[in-house]
């Protein structure tokens, strides 16, 4: 052994007696690994608990148990990236919202409503990746590059999905912006 370092041959066969071994020699290492990543010691704690109930509900799945501490990093670099990914996007929310809140509203005229209303309608009819594609783009307005990053996949994946989406959409409403008659 080097250091604190603490082997889980070194534990019994049992199970139980492994997830605490794991939890008590790595649960501060990796608080320091995730505060460095996030910044925050609060959001650390609580990647750090959410990297180890990861670890732990999929105990099974480990194929080699000698080695669960490299599992349990990788799920907390996992979750880090989670949770920076939704603080980006609340804080693009925020903006958002705070910006329209500075904003006069707009007179009011119902037929321009009902077509935002069929709009949206149509956008929540769309499969999830699509509508979260759609919904980042147009409402958003957040560039492809950043919705690849924020969605975890490529900026042609971004593309194709909004390819598909304004495809469906156009077929979905076409009739019902065109009076009917397209």
């Amino acid at each position: 052994m080097i250091g604190s370092e603490v082997r889980l041959e070194d534990v019994s066969a049992r199970g139980d007696e492994r997830v605490e071994m794991l939890f008590d020699a790595h649960y501060v290492p990796m608080c320091r690994l995730a505060y460095v990543i996030l910044g925050d010691e609060s959001l650390a704690e609580e990647a750090v608990m959410d990297a180890m109930l990861k670890t732990f509900s999929g105990w099974r799945r480990i194929r080699d148990l000698d080695r669960a501490d490299l599992y349990l990093r990788r799920a907390v670099i996992n979750v880090c990236r989670s949770k920076i990914r939704r603080l980006v996007v609340e804080r693009r929310a925020s903006t958002v919202l705070q910006s329209r809140a500075e904003r006069p509203e707009p007179a009011w005229d119902p037929e321009r409503h009902e077509v935002r209303r069929e709009v949206w309608d149509a956008v929540l009819t769309l499969p999830e990746r699509q509508r979260a594609c759609v919904v980042l783009r147009y409402f958003e307005d957040l560039p492809e590059s950043d919705i690849a990053e924020i969605l975890d996949c490529s900026v042609g994946t971004v593309k194709s999905q909004l390819h598909k989406a304004r495809a469906r959409l156009g077929k979905t409403l076409g009739p019902a912006l065109h009076g009917g008659d397209a």
